[in-house]
């Protein structure tokens, strides 16, 4: 990405060269997200030139019709201090509530806030080792579900967005798996709920043993688990989700001196390229597809495509035989 045009991203210092001063190296530099997005979010700004924006070549990208495509750079000089210059977005960058001058470099203090556009607000902070550890764990605690340690429902319904955006540049669709423990109500009156948050967890773990680090994968609610991945087909998305119920009836949760076996089922919906979903509908028609599988005798998978076209075949029978 072409930043030099006719912006100075950061004024060069005037240095005595005769000094010999030596510098410590700074401490990492972060924004951390305020409003418009998963609040205490860690944004690393890392190298001389963090770009910020909407295009999905930017360092850090924001989805939010607000902020333009290439909206604004925060730079390092030499001597570790920080400059943000807007690019002339549409909607402007504010410092601090001030809305900055266009291609003009403004010095960031540590704790300033940053606002792009209309909604995202981030605050610019240097911090120490113990610090970074503190803000990431505070963050994690934020997203995570804390029985089984996958993310939770808000996190999810937040990122699913831009996921979905970042697979279609990839040229891949996206699919939704919702994944609901069978009996669970039983299991819970039949061996307490000790015995039903194990159940809970070992699902927790078969979906993580079952999915890739790009998969995102939440506790929906309840017995409830979700999963957004990124898929190239329908048959591919039903082999990973085919995947995800057999791992999880091969296992066994220890209830006394008892196993548990647990078994799940699983609703696919795809939003795939020239095909494609909302969000909302995505997991609309995945939760039908759920629907269907516990109809039907649980511990199986059910496509919604396939779903929907064998009802439309029924209806085009029964028209065939009126007619």
């Amino acid at each position: 990405m072409d930043l030099k045009g006719s912006t100075q991203i950061c004024p060069s210092p005037v240095r005595d060269e005769s000094e010999e001063t030596q510098v410590a190296p700074p401490s990492p530099m972060y924004l951390i997200m305020v409003h418009g997005g998963t609040t205490g979010a860690m944004l690393r700004i890392d190298g001389r030139v963090t770009s910020l924006g909407r295009a999905a070549d930017n360092t850090h990208q924001f989805h939010d019709a607000t902020i333009s495509r290439r909206h604004a750079v925060l730079a390092r000089d030499e001597e570790g201090l920080a400059w943000l210059t807007d690019l002339g977005s549409s909607n402007g960058t504010y410092l601090d509530n001030k809305r900055i001058p266009s291609r003009t470099p403004v010095q960031v203090e540590d704790g300033s806030r940053i606002q792009l556009g209309g909604s995202v607000v981030l605050k610019y902070v240097r911090l120490d080792p113990y610090e970074e550890r503190f803000q990431r764990e505070m963050f994690e605690r934020t997203v995570r579900d804390n029985l089984t340690g996958l993310y939770n429902r808000g996190y999810f319904l937040e990122q699913i967005g831009p996921l979905c955006e970042r697979n279609l540049l990839r040229n891949l669709g996206t699919a939704v798996l919702m994944v609901d423990v069978d009996h669970f109500k039983r299991i819970n009156d039949e061996h307490g709920h000790d015995i039903g948050d194990a159940a809970l967890r070992e699902v927790a773990k078969s979906l993580r043993d079952s999915t890739r680090p790009e998969d995102l994968v939440a506790r929906y609610g309840g017995e409830e688990f979700i999963v957004a991945l990124p898929v190239a087909s329908s048959d591919q998305a039903m082999e990973r989700a085919e995947r995800v119920r057999a791992l999880l009836a091969s296992r066994a949760v220890r209830a006394g001196r008892r196993e548990l076996r647990v078994t799940a089922s699983v609703g696919v919906s795809c939003s795939l390229v020239g095909r494609r979903r909302t969000v909302n509908g995505l997991i609309a028609t995945a939760d039908l597809a759920l629907y269907e599988a516990k109809r039907a005798g649980r511990d199986r998978v059910v496509d919604a495509a396939r779903m929907q076209l064998d009802v439309d075949r029924r209806t085009e029978s029964c028209e065939a035989v009126a007619v």
